[in-house]
């Protein structure tokens, strides 16, 4: 009885990997082979947006002007999609049509990582070493 069920979880385990492995690969390339349809932001485009969400939201966090809870939404009044001429319905589109195309949106965050690593080290660049000064 043990070595039965031992097999069917052998089994059950070998069916999930194979179907993983497939649905996986099938995937990647209905990502390559897919076409960004006119109503969806180009990876540039949203790559931009993406990195002034995340700027603009690092930057309310941090509260660099330190003002009262009450005051964070006048104070820092950031809009990414007014500052990127982009509609609601456009952001709303080109998330849906890369959350259905993973590899896309992977390639669109890994944009995001370079464009915000770039920044820093820009910024770190600038820095003057205490211990040189």
């Amino acid at each position: 009885m043990n070595n039965n069920l031992m097999s069917l979880s052998f089994t059950k385990n070998k069916f999930f990997l194979i179907s993983f492995s497939l649905l996986i690969s099938c995937g990647s390339q209905l990502d390559e082979q897919a076409t960004i349809p006119d109503y969806v932001l180009n990876e540039e485009k949203f790559t931009k947006l993406i990195v002034d969400f995340a700027l603009s939201e690092s930057i309310s966090n941090i509260n660099v002007k330190s003002v009262t809870a009450e005051k964070l939404d006048s104070v820092y009044a950031f809009n990414p999609l007014f500052e990127n001429k982009v509609s609601k319905a456009e952001y709303d589109s080109s998330i849906i049509f890369y959350s259905k195309h993973p590899l896309l949106y992977k390639k669109i965050y890994e944009n995001v990582l370079v464009t915000l690593s770039k920044m820093q080290i820009k910024k770190d660049s600038t820095k003057v070493d205490p211990i040189l000064k």
